[in-house]
């Protein structure tokens, strides 16, 4: 069976969204219509395409929206949230570490690998209602 993007998507929205506790992640806002951020290109780079761990909640203003937005101002929306708390240093350097790495698997074992693994995070986050 073909695993979809709209899938894994959907899995990785859910999981950022429960880590976050369905808030923007950016210092002082509490809006809760959020979608994840990449860090890195999600779409041209595998490594990272579906890893919870290299997501972040934002609502739209602070994901492309405004002047401290994710897309606008990476740097200085990077200062803000690792001088807020919100991530750290090391966190923004393990996000390039595997950002960097190279994916050599096919399309469909790399979909069905991260599905067995976004399940399994939300499985452990206690998220009810995900389909095999």
């Amino acid at each position: 069976m073909t695993v979809s993007d709209k899938y894994l998507d959907d899995l990785l929205r859910e999981i950022v969204s429960i880590r976050a506790d369905g808030h923007c992640e950016f210092p002082g806002c509490n809006i809760t219509d959020c979608d994840p951020h990449h860090w890195f290109s999600k779409r041209t780079n595998l490594a990272i395409k579906y890893d919870y761990f290299c997501a972040i909640n934002l609502c739209s203003s602070h994901h492309t929206g405004s002047l401290l937005s994710a897309h606008l101002s990476p740097v200085a929306f990077r200062q803000a949230i690792i001088r807020a708390g919100v991530r750290t240093e090391e966190w923004a350097q393990e996000v390039h570490r595997r950002a960097s790495q190279i994916i050599t698997v096919d399309e469909q074992t790399f979909r069905q690998e991260w599905k067995e693994k976004l399940l399994a995070e939300l499985k452990r986050l206690g998220a009810r209602g995900w389909r095999k």
